[in-house]
């Protein structure tokens, strides 16, 4: 087997250039969320938060993050398993309460992510940088010509929420949360305050996995790859155990031990017991022993190879 180079292994010289393009869209989006998020925090001094306002800003991040995490990710990117089709439409509809892409576009980088991981075709390649990969990528590259599976080509969950995305994304983030903070009797532009630190610290915590989870933590399932498992970031609803994923990409799970914080697989798991969520993939046990057994060889045959030198 081939290993492709870790981040460890880089030298300056195998970093290629971004290229010369700047997203003027993303920029003027990505700046007014940032200022309005600083502005919130004069807002929270002067009038505080509503207890109906914490509780919405507090839960939208779990629940949308769900939408990607379980939705976009495990069930229609990897096919790791099948919800029944009032979920789609519900995970479809709040995951615009984390913005990040209509489905056909999320789930076509992903893909091509995993198929040129660490690799100059890769979106967020870590080759080029940790802010590269958080999210210099967003700004600095042009968006991939959008290619789906087969299997999603004619979802109309998928190209419901295509046509609708934006319209739902002004819902969830401005007209819902306004309408909160005016009954909880608070300023109704604070709900705008409000949104925009929201949505910055969870964009952040998403951006997480492309960099964080690819430049620090362990790597127990496979040397293939710069991702890594950190389970000490819990933030990710279980995609923190990024080695786990990419050696396994297709497991509906991605902290496979039972124990391991991965609120995703739980979720799923709770659907597939209410009859909701069917055909979850799971990576068999001796598989995955035989690939940590397989890094173990590896990190001692290169241990032997350096103490030769």
């Amino acid at each position: 087997m081939t290993f492709r180079m870790g981040i460890e292994h880089m030298t300056t010289k195998e970093i290629r250039p971004a290229p010369m393009y700047i997203s003027y869209p993303s920029i003027f989006g990505l700046g007014i969320l940032h200022l309005l998020a600083v502005l919130s925090i004069p807002y929270i001094y002067y009038y505080g938060v509503t207890t109906p306002d914490a509780i919405f800003h507090l839960l939208a991040y779990p629940v949308g993050g769900l939408g990607i995490t379980a939705l976009y990710h495990r069930c229609w990117t990897h096919n790791s398993v099948k919800f029944a089709k009032p979920v789609e439409y519900l995970l479809g509809a709040l995951s615009t309460l984390v913005v990040q892409m209509p489905a056909r576009q999320w789930i076509s980088t992903h893909i091509k992510h995993h198929d040129h991981t660490d690799h100059e075709e890769d979106p967020y390649n870590i080759q080029r940088g940790f802010w590269w990969a958080h999210f210099e990528w967003i700004i600095f590259s042009p968006v991939p010509p959008i290619e789906l599976p087969k299997r999603l080509e004619d979802s109309a969950v998928v190209n419901w929420q295509e046509k609708w995305y934006w319209p739902l994304v002004v819902l969830t983030n401005i007209l819902v949360p306004v309408a909160i903070t005016i009954a909880a009797g608070a300023p109704w532009w604070g709900a705008l305050l409000l949104s925009s630190l929201r949505l910055v610290l969870t964009s952040h915590m998403i951006y997480s996995v492309n960099s964080v989870c690819h430049m620090w933590g362990t790597r127990p399932f496979t040397l293939q790859y710069s991702a890594r498992d950190v389970w000490w970031f819990p933030f990710a609803l279980g995609e923190q155990y990024h080695n786990y994923h990419h050696a396994f990409p297709r497991d509906y799970r991605h902290g496979h031990r039972r124990l391991d914080f991965d609120p995703t697989k739980w979720f799923i798991q709770g659907l597939a017991k209410v009859g909701l969520a069917t055909d979850l993939f799971q990576m068999p046990e001796r598989r995955i022993q035989q690939a940590k057994l397989e890094v173990l060889n590896a990190g001692s045959a290169e241990s032997y190879r350096i103490a030769a030198e």
